[in-house]
């Protein structure tokens, strides 16, 4: 399976909310942040690099389309 990447965010939190928000659609997705974890420390304070939000090749479109919606300007 081919991940890629569909947005970054500036931090795990909006990253969690970008997740969640695909799942409720059926849209599998993981999260890459160099923080360790969403209750971690890194989780408090944004990273510069922040979180970056990957699914599967097929959904790619589908999942831009729907975070562009709800997170345009994020």
């Amino acid at each position: 399976m081919d991940l890629v990447k569909v947005k970054n965010f500036p931090d795990r939190m909006f990253a969690e909310r970008a997740r969640q928000t695909l799942d409720a659609e059926g849209i599998p997705s993981i999260i890459q942040s160099l923080d360790v974890g969403f209750l971690g420390a890194g989780a408090a304070i944004g990273l510069p690099q922040g979180a970056d939000l990957y699914v599967p090749s097929e959904f790619v479109d589908r999942s831009r389309e729907l975070l562009n919606d709800i997170f345009d300007g994020v």
